[in-house]
């Protein structure tokens, strides 16, 4: 749970109001959102790491809403690795409890400026399927570059990932989908 000292700061970006924690300065670099499904095979699991080794080894922030086991897992890498991270939650921030490490590694990516956690939320929710697609959509919205280690096919990530490049916007497959 965010600490009663913790600052929360509000801007707006391309007309979306956002309130956070952490470095909001992370938000003026290029950022690339990485998503995953759920389940993914053990290739795109495989894709997914590497990708995240090699982001860690060149320092590039990451968007994401880090909720699936294999974003979790990029997650634990990059702030294991001191990579820039932006954490976007589908909940408002006060009183909001931040990952089963926040006591450890988001807290002290948080204190360091390396890491930022962001919503467009002000009302308590309890999380849905559609607000994982507006968690997803935010990040989306907040990157230069969209990459995918796997989508389900007929999943809302492939759905979503079908939006985003109706959108304009380009997205990277690390795997086919047929895994």
């Amino acid at each position: 749970m965010l600490g009663t000292n913790t600052v929360i700061w509000s801007l707006e970006k391309d007309s979306v109001p956002l309130h956070g924690v952490g470095d909001a300065g992370l938000l003026a670099q290029p950022l690339t959102a990485f998503f995953a499904s759920r389940r993914c095979p053990g290739t795109a699991i495989r894709a997914g790491t590497d990708w995240a080794l090699a982001r860690a080894r060149a320092g590039r922030a990451v968007v994401s809403g880090f909720h699936s086991p294999l974003e979790q897992s990029v997650l634990t890498l990059l702030l294991q690795a001191r990579c820039p991270v932006v954490a976007v939650i589908a909940r408002p921030l006060a009183n909001a409890r931040l990952g089963a490490g926040f006591d450890s590694a988001w807290q002290a990516a948080l204190a360091e400026q390396r890491m930022a956690v962001v919503t467009s939320h002000t009302a308590s929710q309890r999380l849905t399927e559609t607000l994982a697609v507006e968690r997803n959509d935010l990040a989306a919205l907040l990157a230069t570059r969209i990459v995918i280690a796997h989508a389900e096919p007929g999943g809302t990530l492939d759905a979503a990932q079908a939006r985003w490049q109706a959108a304009g916007s380009a997205v990277e497959l690390l795997t086919t989908p047929a895994g």
